[in-house]
């Protein structure tokens, strides 16, 4: 299996002791806004109606800070192959329009759940409650940060990122034959296997 994925039947049958076993004590909220004092669950984040407003955070730094530059599933696909965290953008220009920096918060765990029912994913937990940072790590960049946390960044075209998508390996095999901006940048460079 490629990237975060999980067979939702599957996961759908997890039992809470499960969820809480995979459940790390801290998670990490990316988020342009500096000065984030609580984080309240919001509607203009709902993924699905029936979900409803929470707040959104991730298994770990890493995976957070390819938030930092705010996109959709029009002109980017943000990944992860295996151990390797991968944000690929169809728009080079719009993405560092785009980029403002931010922060990246770290949250305490305990009101958040899993629920594969809308995740689809390990990674990404919901909170219904509202969430105060335990600390938040500044970036003026996000670029910069996806550099620093190792996230191989790659600029390809609107063809390419339509093929990934399309790709019953999530574009696995497309993106091992491209030049990371990691490469070009000799900067914190995983190559994919």
């Amino acid at each position: 299996m490629f990237g975060d994925e999980i067979n939702r039947q599957e996961a759908a049958e997890w039992t809470p002791a499960l969820k809480e076993r995979l459940k790390p004590a801290v998670l990490y909220h990316a988020s342009r806004n500096r000065n984030i004092e609580v984080f309240e669950p919001r509607a203009e984040s709902v993924r699905h109606p029936e979900e409803g407003p929470v707040v959104f955070a991730a298994e770990d730094e890493v995976y957070a800070c390819k938030f930092l530059v705010p996109s959709d599933d029009s002109w980017a696909k943000l990944s992860r192959f295996g151990k390797v965290h991968v944000a690929v953008y169809a728009d080079k220009a719009r993405f560092f329009e785009n980029d403002k920096g931010g922060a990246v918060y770290e949250l305490p765990s305990d009101s958040f759940e899993l629920d594969p029912k809308f995740s689809g994913s390990t990674v990404e937990w919901t909170s219904k409650s509202p969430v105060k940072p335990i600390k938040k790590i500044v970036y003026e960049s996000g670029f910069q940060a996806m550099l620093d946390n190792r996230v191989q960044v790659y600029f390809i075209t609107p063809e390419q990122l339509q093929s990934m998508k399309d790709a019953p390996d999530h574009g696995y095999a497309i993106i091992k034959t491209l030049e990371s901006e990691n490469a070009k940048l000799n900067k914190n460079v995983i190559p994919l296997k």
